[in-house]
């Protein structure tokens, strides 16, 4: 496989993973208006969605460097919520964009690529989706099997 074609790979990956994060944003949303109860178990879910994506978006980044988001239950919490899920994927798509840019002008071989970290994408993507589908009610599913 060329470097530029597994570059663009790991960009569609992070891409994709950005408009996750955008969609469970707007879950959030949607949830600041249903009944305390649904509201509740959304974001008790989402919640969990954030903390993976904080995990792996914040990386080593300094402790603090995004704001936590309180643990509530009211529709302010869920708005709030959601920003903080928009915020991710902005941190994300920016970073995502960075390494791009930084990977072409060092012209890096292939087996000095950023793609150490795609195993990592890959278990981040696959949380993420697995949660997105309980919250959306969907029926459990099985991760895919490692192929690499």
């Amino acid at each position: 496989m060329d470097w530029n074609d597994a570059l663009e790979e790991e960009l569609e990956a992070l891409g994709r993973i950005v408009a996750l994060l955008c969609a469970l944003a707007v879950l959030a949303e949607r949830a600041a208006g249903r009944s305390p109860l649904v509201r509740s178990l959304v974001l008790w879910l989402l919640r969990r969605a954030e903390a993976v994506a904080r995990d792996f978006v914040e990386g080593d980044a300094p402790f603090g460097a995004m704001p936590v988001v309180p643990a509530g239950t009211g529709p302010a919490d869920a708005m709030r919520l959601a920003a903080s899920l928009r915020a991710l994927a902005r941190q994300l798509d920016r970073e995502a964009r960075l390494l791009v840019a930084s990977c072409r002008l060092a012209s890096l071989e292939p087996a000095a690529s950023p793609s150490v970290r795609m195993p990592a994408l890959r278990d981040a993507l696959g949380s993420l989706l697995r949660l997105a589908a309980v919250a959306l009610g969907a029926a459990h599913l099985s991760p895919a099997p490692d192929t690499s």
